[in-house]
C-alpha cells in the first residue's frame, strides 16, 4: 500500500498546494453551503497548518447552516461578508509549524481536535458583536477555521487552550480520532452523574462519579448518541442496562452491536418500547426504580418522565437538548426533597474529555466502527451534510478530504478498511 504509506509518513519539507477544496457557508440556508476552491491559508508564526485526514458530519452543523450569524457560537459574525468553513469533528496531521512553535510541534504529528475553545477570540474581534466583548467560548467550524477542508489553520486559541490532543495512527484510525469529539460529549455527561453513597449507616458519605456500579441504568433513546451512551455506560459495570426505544430497527442494531459485549462483562441488557417501560422497570428493579436514567432524546416530555423511574438517590442526565419553545418541564419537588433524586445536564466537553475518549478507543474499550454508517471523499461532503439534515442516516458519516469518492454505506469500519479506502481513493499528488 505504497500510496497510503506515503500519505501517512509525513516529513518536512511538506509540499503544501496553493489551493484546496472546502465546504464553505456564506449565509444562512442550505443554498449558501457550497464545496468551493479556496486558497490554502498561510501559517502564522504562532499557528499550525493541519492536513485534515478525516472529518465527521454532526447534526449540530444543521443548526449553524439554518441560523448563520444568529447561531449562539457565531456571536453576530456575518458569514455573508466573511464566509466560514464548517466542520468540527476531525483529525489532522501537522504539515506546517509556525516559527514560534518549532520547539513544541513538528511536521507529521497527528491530533484530534477539541472544537469548543474556552476563551475569547484573538483575531478578527471586529467581526463579532460588540467587538467580542464578554465572549468566553468560541469554536472550530464556526468562527474558527473548520475541518470540512483539505487543510485547516490551527489558530492560537486552539493551541493555547490545549485543544489539540495527540494520537497515534498505529493504534487508532483517523476516523476514530475524529469520533473522539462526539464521544467526549458522552464522557463529559456521564462524569456529571454523581452518587452519594454510604457503606453503612455509621460510615461517612462518599461521592462516586458516573452511572452507579452494580446498579441499574436506563437509557432512553438509542440513536447515534444513545448508542455511545450505552457503550460508555458498560465501562462503569452496572448490573443491568435497560434500553427504551420506540424504533424497532434501532433496538435491533443495539442488540446486534452490544449483546455479546454485555454478556462478556456480565451486564444484563434489556430492550423495551416506551409503552412497556414502566412494567419493565418495575420487574427488573423489583419496584425500586433505576439508579440512573440517561435521556438521549431532545424531548421535554421524556425528560420529565425520566424522573419518575428513578430510585431513591437516583440521577437523571438530560443529554439531548430540547427546542427553546418546549424547554419547560414539571418536577415533583417531593421526590427531590424526600427521595434525594438529582437531574443533571451538560453540553459539549473539554480537552480532558477528548483525551479520555481517545484513551478508551485506543485501548479497545470503545469500538469507533460501531457508529460509522457512511463514508466518502471530499466530493461527497455536501451529500453527507444534506443526508444528515434530512435524517436519512442513523449514525455517523466520515469524509476523507484527500480522497475522491461518492457517498457509500459502511459497516464494521476499522483501521484496515480505512487504509484500503485511502489507498484506492487518494489523490495521486497527495
Amino acid at each position: 500500500m505504497a500510496r497510503l504509506d506515503d500519505y501517512v509518513s509525513v516529513t518536512e519539507p511538506y509540499d503544501v498546494p496553493e489551493a484546496m477544496h472546502a465546504l464553505v457557508l456564506s449565509g444562512p440556508g442550505e443554498e449558501n453551503l457550497k464545496l468551493t476552491a479556496v486558497g490554502v491559508p498561510e501559517c502564522g508564526e504562532s499557528q499550525l497548518l493541519g492536513r485534515v485526514d478525516a472529518v465527521i458530519a454532526c447534526s449540530s452543523d444543521t443548526k449553524l447552516i439554518d441560523q448563520g450569524s444568529e447561531h449562539p457560537l457565531m456571536y453576530g459574525w456575518d458569514a455573508a461578508e466573511y464566509p466560514v468553513t464548517i466542520g468540527h469533528e476531525g483529525a489532522v496531521t501537522i504539515v506546517k509549524v509556525g516559527r514560534k512553535l518549532r520547539d513544541l510541534y513538528r511536521v507529521g504529528q497527528t491530533f484530534a481536535v477539541q472544537p469548543a475553545v474556552p476563551r475569547g477570540p484573538v483575531r478578527y474581534r471586529e467581526r463579532y458583536r460588540s467587538n467580542a466583548e464578554g465572549i468566553s467560548k468560541i469554536a472550530v467550524g464556526y468562527t474558527l477555521p473548520g475541518l470540512f477542508a483539505e487543510y485547516a489553520l490551527i489558530t492560537e486559541e486552539v493551541i493555547e487552550t490545549g485543544c489539540l490532543l495527540p494520537f497515534s495512527r498505529e493504534s487508532m484510525p483517523f476516523f476514530g480520532a475524529a469520533l473522539a469529539e462526539p464521544l467526549s460529549d458522552v464522557v463529559a455527561a456521564q462524569e456529571r452523574m454523581v452518587h452519594v453513597l454510604k457503606e453503612s449507616p455509621t460510615a461517612p458519605r462518599r461521592a462516586e462519579i458516573g452511572p452507579r456500579r452494580g446498579g441499574v441504568t436506563l437509557i432512553m433513546g438509542v440513536g447515534p448518541m444513545g448508542l455511545m451512551h450505552l457503550e460508555v455506560t458498560m465501562s462503569y459495570r452496572p448490573a443491568k442496562i435497560i434500553v427504551s426505544e420506540i424504533l424497532s430497527n434501532r433496538c435491533e442494531r443495539a442488540e446486534n452491536l452490544f449483546r455479546g459485549k454485555a454478556d462478556r462483562l456480565g451486564i444484563g441488557l434489556i430492550f423495551t418500547s416506551p409503552t412497556q417501560l414502566r412494567e419493565v422497570v418495575d420487574i427488573e428493579t423489583e419496584g425500586r426504580g433505576v439508579d440512573d436514567a440517561i435521556v438521549a432524546l431532545g424531548i421535554a416530555k421524556v425528560q420529565e418522565e425520566s424522573l419518575s423511574y428513578l430510585a431513591r438517590g437516583g440521577v437523571a442526565s438530560f443529554f439531548g437538548g430540547t427546542t427553546f419553545q418546549e424547554r419547560m418541564i414539571q418536577v415533583d419537588s417531593h421526590r427531590i426533597h424526600y427521595d434525594g433524586i438529582t437531574a443533571v445536564g451538560s453540553s459539549g466537553s473539554d480537552p480532558s474529555d477528548v483525551a479520555r475518549a481517545l484513551h478508551m478507543i485506543s485501548h479497545g474499550f470503545i469500538d469507533p466502527g460501531n457508529y460509522m454508517v457512511k463514508c466518502g471523499g471530499m466530493d461527497a461532503a455536501t451529500s453527507l451534510i444534506k443526508a444528515v439534515r434530512r435524517k436519512e442516516i442513523d449514525g455517523k458519516g466520515v469524509i476523507y478530504p484527500h480522497t475522491r469518492s461518492g457517498l457509500f454505506d459502511i459497516q464494521g469500519w476499522n483501521l484496515e478498511k480505512e487504509g484500503k479506502h485511502l489507498e484506492e481513493k487518494l489523490l495521486v499528488n497527495r
